[in-house]
């Protein structure tokens, strides 16, 4: 057969009636399977979002206290992640400080002077965060964060970042010498040496 410019169509060969039946009731049980799972994933949707609406941060169950606040939170979306860090160290300060003569003392009120222990405070803050907060937190990487990270921070924090005195009395100068960070704006005037 051929239309009017001579190309020659192909002919469709004949099915059946049980052949066209078969083919549709093939497509009607895909339709079917393609229905039942929309209607489970609408069904884990809406789970999700009531999981959402009664735990809008997603705070894990083995976290016992409030959760720092967090440049990260609604509420803060303002500030940087200085202030993530800030309320992470006095949350730290409150809930991890050992026993007298321990390697878990305070973070010094000096943190922000010595680089070193700002950029390891800043990775030890968004890894406790990610093993406690978020749909993606989970029991496992939250008990290696207490038993692998913390300790190893902790003997590194009296070791290499600060100088005894910053632990027990005030700030004193060791190691690399401050640095500023990207977060802090500039404050002093044009001309003050402070700004070179």
């Amino acid at each position: 057969m051929t239309d009017d410019d001579d190309i020659p169509i192909p002919e469709d060969p004949a099915r059946t009636n049980a052949e066209i039946a078969a083919m549709v009731e093939r497509l009607w049980s895909a339709a079917q399977a393609h229905t039942a799972r929309l209607e489970h994933l609408h069904e884990r949707l809406l789970a999700l979002e009531a999981d959402d609406a009664s735990n809008p941060q997603h705070l894990a169950p083995w976290l016992t206290f409030p959760p720092p606040p967090a440049a990260e939170d609604p509420e803060y979306q303002g500030e940087t992640p200085l202030f993530t860090i800030a309320c992470f160290v006095q949350y730290y300060n409150q809930v991890y400080v050992g026993r007298t003569g321990s390697h878990a003392v305070a973070i010094p009120d000096c943190w922000l002077n010595h680089p070193g222990l700002l950029a390891e405070l800043a990775t030890l803050t968004y890894t406790w965060r990610a093993a406690h907060l978020g749909r993606h937190a989970n029991a496992r990487d939250a008990q290696y964060w207490h038993d692998r990270w913390r300790p190893a921070f902790t003997e590194r924090l009296a070791a290499e970042w600060v100088h005894p005195h910053c632990l027990t009395d005030t700030h004193k100068p060791v190691g690399s010498g401050e640095l500023k960070d990207r977060y802090t704006r500039d404050t002093a005037p044009a001309g003050d040496p402070a700004r070179t």
